[in-house]
C-alpha cells in the first residue's frame, strides 16, 4: 500500500487533531453529559451536567454518589442514598 493511502480520510481518527509534527497531535476524550436525579420524598431534582470529558464525568458520578469510583466499562444508572431518598447518576453519550 502506498504511505499516501494509509493517512487517507478513511483512516482517520476523529478523536485526533492531526499535525505534521506527531509531538504535537492531541487526542481528544470523548466527551459525555452526567444525569443526576433525586427523588426526595414528592419533590424531584433534575439535573444535566456537560458536556465534559468522560473522565471528569466519571469523577463526578463518583463525587455524587460518595463513591471511590465508578465502574469505567459502564455508563450507569447508579443509586445512591441520600437524606430522605435516593440519588440516581448515569452518563450519556
Amino acid at each position: 500500500m502506498h504511505p499516501a493511502a494509509a493517512t487517507g480520510p478513511m483512516l482517520h481518527d476523529p478523536r485526533v487533531a492531526s499535525s505534521p509534527d506527531p509531538q504535537l497531535a492531541l487526542t481528544i476524550e470523548d466527551a459525555v453529559y452526567v444525569t443526576v436525579v433525586e427523588q426526595r420524598g414528592v419533590n424531584r431534582r433534575d439535573l444535566r451536567v456537560g458536556p465534559v470529558a468522560e473522565g471528569d464525568a466519571r469523577l463526578l458520578a463518583a463525587l455524587l454518589l460518595g463513591r471511590a469510583d465508578v465502574p469505567p466499562a459502564e455508563d450507569g444508572p447508579w443509586r445512591g442514598a441520600v437524606a430522605g431518598g435516593t440519588r440516581m447518576v448515569h452518563l450519556e453519550r
